[in-house]
């Protein structure tokens, strides 16, 4: 048995783009609703972007494992090829698959212990800490994918720095700043909500145009993507 599967990078990434515009505008009513007139149904928690294991937290880790996905497509076609850059394709593959796992058990989170930061007297925007080795990775990637995104084609070098540029500045920039609003005003307060509510929209937002980035590029090797799974018997 064979199934086709045509992709459009444009219709696909508008229609991820509607679900997080939905999901950004009900969350940030919520905290309206919560903050202004006190409104607190259970209900709320399950639309809220600054909470786990809800159907914002679902929707980001299938994105985040899709783009994981797409990676490995490219990376089994470029090994095809013999192409110098199949394990960096390959290793992105498994780097954004654990970012899937981490979205869902929220890993990182364990590295956020007050006690910890005011013991080492660290800096307001470093006391969720996870963002020291958050920095650190992000330096590490810089250097060790620099050759790698310049070899690729001028407007997929667009799409993937625009998303990181997004991703990157939603998880660390927007987190510091909300460590800032936290150490300052508690993180029970409207300012701080939608701080969160900024911070996952920018990470969800440069998904979106990461997965339109990663089709865009499959499609430079056909005018139209058509994907085959066979199943044998």
């Amino acid at each position: 048995m064979q199934i086709k599967i045509s992709l459009s990078p444009g219709k696909i990434a508008n229609y991820l783009a509607i679900v997080v515009i939905f999901f950004i505008l009900v969350s940030g009513g919520i905290q309206i609703c919560k903050y202004v007139y006190g409104y607190r149904a259970d209900w709320m928690k399950l639309f809220n972007v600054d909470r786990e294991l809800n159907f914002p937290t679902w929707y980001s880790a299938l994105m985040i494992a899709f783009c994981s996905v797409l990676l490995k497509i490219i990376a089994i076609g470029k090994k095809q090829y013999s192409d110098r850059y199949t394990k960096e394709w390959q290793l992105l593959s498994l780097i954004f698959l654990f970012l899937a796992i981490d979205e869902v058990l929220s890993i990182h989170e364990i590295l956020i212990i007050p006690e910890v930061s005011e013991a080492l007297n660290l800096p307001w925007f470093l006391h969720s800490m996870w963002v020291i080795p958050g920095t650190i990775f992000v330096i590490w990637f810089v250097r060790r994918y620099s050759r790698f995104a310049f070899h690729l084609p001028y407007k997929s070098r667009k799409h993937f720095f625009s998303a990181a540029f997004l991703y990157v500045g939603g998880a660390l920039i927007m987190e510091m700043v909300g460590s800032y609003v936290a150490e300052a005003q508690g993180q029970q307060n409207l300012i701080y909500a939608l701080i969160a509510t900024a911070e996952e929209a920018m990470e969800m937002t440069g998904i979106v145009i990461f997965i339109y980035g990663l089709l865009y590029y499959l499609r430079q090797w056909n005018d139209k993507i058509d994907m085959e799974i066979t199943i044998n018997k």
